[in-house]
């Protein structure tokens, strides 16, 4: 189970976007979408995302049409 107790604010409004959005391997939500959604650059967004990644909370999507989605355990992806 990861720890989720020690994500920052922004991990956790980052989190809230990606679900709001009914994120999914299907419908990725791109960095810059979760940029101007609060008020950050893209860069620091993926980041910021990258630090969810490594606690498995998300995952990416690679390519075009890519993004990030949160990672539900029982998933069929294997990304």
């Amino acid at each position: 189970m990861p720890n989720i107790a020690r994500i920052s604010e922004l991990h956790g409004e980052i989190l809230c976007i990606l679900k709001k959005k009914d994120s999914s391997y299907a419908r990725p939500v791109k960095s810059e979408d979760i940029g101007r959604a609060l008020n950050i650059s893209p860069s620091y967004a993926r980041e910021m995302l990258s630090e969810l990644r490594k606690r498995n909370l998300v995952r990416a999507r690679r390519g075009k049409g890519g993004g990030y989605y949160i990672y539900h355990a029982g998933s069929k992806s294997t990304y």
